[in-house]
């Protein structure tokens, strides 16, 4: 088998091809030779042409150089290269050929005109120059469509060779790109955890540890609050009687039923400790149920009155909404604490770090996964073009064949 590097199978397949179509490469260089001492030729004759200006005037004289020089200027332009033989540099060589016969062409109408007499000797002479190199052409041409066809299909497997280096390179960079993203990661995770014991250590505060206690008990006293306020619903089904205009009660504050009704706990803590216009409020409504206007089923009337009742006989409401309020005190006194401790302050930067860690720790973890697909996509991108390739090459050289690429991580 043989094993060659990539960075070293282009000089060894080009050797192989020189040395498997040494007869056709022979030929051509014989052909590109002829063309060459032709092209000369023609360079050669354009001097003849000159050598004339003795008996031309010098408005011929002006056209004679003119013609002279850009058919030189033409031929100089003419890439001749007999280093190396391939399809490309044998078409260019064909196609530039063409172009000159067309450029000659072209300036022999505007200039020879004008002298064509008195050089016709040297006419003769770039006729019959030409003539070969036409025929030369031709041969070229035939060479190439004919004889060239299968080395010309060998040649362009190294039009495949780009696509190696720029699959190695993806791969080597995706490898750098994850290794980079997971360093990154690395660093943002223990930043995160940082900063998560940095918050708890704040957390851990005795006002944190207070105002929460506070927290839960003001939650506690409200759901105690709603439970007594268990009329809600007939005061919901009064507002719409008196809305609808089925109902006039006289002194009746639709205002503070509509507000009552949206946040009763918030209503009551605005009141007077006394409850002046709740109580005048549960009045109207139990009037209203004992009068049965409302159209409630009799259990849930009797019900919504005994509640009445109670908050009238008991009067536990106005504990609760003195605790409340002397909660909601103790709230206020622990958060001016902690707003003059500046506690504050660094519990929402670091919440705000933490929100922005996160968010970049999804981020990179996004990147991770995209950059390793890209990676796998590489690898067997890589692998199909590389077995594709070997198979092409093993039967152009006729032996087993490797392509080893190295891959730099």
């Amino acid at each position: 088998m043989v094993e060659i590097a990539l960075e070293d199978f282009e000089e060894f397949y080009k050797k192989r091809l020189n040395n498997s179509y040494y007869k056709e490469k022979k030929f051509a260089a014989k052909l590109i030779s002829e063309i060459k001492e032709n092209l000369i030729g023609i360079k050669v004759c354009m001097d003849h042409f000159l050598e004339a200006k003795e008996s031309l005037d010098q408005k011929a004289l002006k056209s004679l150089k003119f013609f002279s020089e850009r058919i030189k200027k033409e031929i100089d332009e003419i890439d001749i290269s007999d280093d190396e033989i391939t399809h490309d540099n044998l078409m260019a060589l064909f196609n530039s050929v063409k172009k000159l016969f067309n450029n000659i062409n072209d300036i022999a109408k505007k200039s020879l005109p004008k002298f064509q007499k008195e050089v016709q000797a040297e006419l003769k002479e770039l006729n019959y120059i030409t003539r070969k190199l036409n025929k030369k052409q031709l041969s070229l041409d035939n060479f190439i469509r004919n004889k060239y066809s299968d080395i010309k299909n060998a040649e362009d497997l190294l039009n495949k060779l780009p696509k190696f280096f720029t699959l190695r390179e993806n791969i080597e960079n995706t490898k750098i790109d994850i290794e980079e993203f997971e360093k990154e990661k690395e660093e943002t995770q223990e930043k995160l955890e940082q900063l998560n014991t940095n918050l708890i250590e704040i957390e851990k505060d005795s006002l944190y540890k207070d105002l929460k206690i506070y927290r839960d008990k003001l939650f506690r006293i409200k759901i105690n609050i709603n439970n007594e306020l268990g009329f809600k619903k007939a005061l919901k089904k009064l507002k719409v009687e008196i809305e609808r205009n089925n109902l006039h009660i006289q002194n009746l504050d639709e205002t503070y039923i509509r507000d009552f009704i949206k946040d009763p706990i918030y209503i009551l803590s605005k009141e007077g400790k006394e409850l002046n216009k709740f109580k005048s409020l549960l009045v109207q409504l139990r009037y209203v149920l004992e009068e049965n206007k409302l159209n409630l089923k009799t259990d849930k009337k009797e019900k919504t009155i005994e509640q009445i009742n109670n908050i009238f006989n008991n009067k536990k409401i106005y504990e609760d909404l003195k605790e409340l309020n002397g909660i909601r005190e103790k709230i206020e006194s622990i958060k001016n604490d902690v707003e003059k401790m500046g506690l504050d302050g660094k519990l929402d930067t670091i919440k705000n770090d933490i929100a922005i860690y996160t968010q970049r720790l999804e981020h990179l973890e996004n990147d991770i996964t995209k950059r390793n697909q890209d990676y796998l996509r590489y690898l067997a991108s890589l692998k199909k073009e590389r077995e594709d390739f070997q198979n092409l090459i093993e039967n152009i050289i006729e032996e087993d064949f490797k392509l080893n690429i190295t891959i730099s991580f």
